[in-house]
């Protein structure tokens, strides 16, 4: 855990970035966690549950599953790199929702967002690169780990090794859930609220992307998702968290003109992960 202590002071430093990005779109607790996310379809099923959520993706041949014990289970889709193309949409000011970029990019999964200045906000927090612009730039402190998209796929360095041409599409993530295929999130995030939580990985032979389920401690996730990795017998380097709370969304495409959601699919995000068949 060589970035425990910098990831620590990262999260005090951006911590009224990190709240604000993971409260966006309250009702009830405009500035609290959420304690549910919406679940559904369009056109609209009533009475959906999360686990036809799977069926969904394994429809559209994406390895998917829920992993974890009860209270704590995640929504995980695995993603095959040789055959899938991974996007990242960055609107900042005007803003694009989750079912809109499913639609307009003809992707298979939404998965987001990129982390914001404050509520309802559609200004980046940090770095956002989209088909080699760079929207906004890399914010000295806060969030360690950029997230890109190069010519020959997907991968995170940290912002200190960052250059422009590494990627032609990156976002500033974080904090790092894994790095170096090692749990690191600090035990002390167990102190902090729980929140749901985006978050991708970035393995030999795979992608994962998925969800939190129910609101969670960032460290409860890691263990989940390292103990289901090493299950596997995976070898994933990294795994980066998307920003959470209401902001964290996963939208499936469903059929020839339908989606399956968790999370808001038509609140505008200032950018958003995608991934869609070669």
């Amino acid at each position: 855990m060589r970035l425990a202590r910098w990831v620590m002071g990262s999260l005090l430093l951006a911590a009224s970035a990190a709240g604000c990005g993971e409260a966006s779109n309250t009702t009830s607790k405009p500035n609290g966690p959420a304690t549910a996310l919406p679940v559904g379809a369009k056109p609209a099923k009533p009475g959906l549950e999360l686990h036809e959520l799977v069926t969904a993706a394994q429809r559209r041949g994406i390895n998917a599953e829920m992993v974890g014990p009860p209270g704590k289970k995640l929504l995980l889709l695995e993603f095959n790199p040789g055959t899938t193309q991974a996007l990242l949409v960055g609107k900042p000011e005007k803003g694009m929702s989750a079912h809109d970029a499913l639609q307009t990019y003809e992707l298979d999964v939404v998965v987001g967002s990129g982390f914001v200045s404050e509520l309802h906000s559609l200004q980046p927090v940090g770095l956002l690169q989209v088909d080699g612009q760079t929207l906004n730039p890399v914010q000295g402190h806060g969030y360690t780990r950029i997230l890109g998209i190069s010519d020959h796929g997907m991968g995170v360095v940290h912002k200190e090794a960052y250059h422009r041409d590494l990627f032609h599409s990156a976002l500033q993530a974080g904090p790092g859930i894994i790095e170096d295929g090692a749990l690191d999130i600090s035990e002390r995030d167990l102190q902090r609220p729980q929140y749901f939580r985006s978050f991708i990985a970035v393995c030999e032979a795979r992608w994962l992307a998925g969800i939190s389920l129910a609101p969670t401690h960032l460290r409860t996730l890691g263990e989940t998702l390292t103990q289901h990795i090493h299950t596997q017998g995976w070898q994933c380097a990294d795994a980066v968290n998307l920003a959470g709370d209401r902001q964290a969304v996963l939208v499936l495409r469903n059929g020839d003109t339908g989606v399956a959601y968790h999370g808001d699919p038509d609140t505008y995000k200032v950018s958003l992960f995608g991934f869609r068949a070669r």
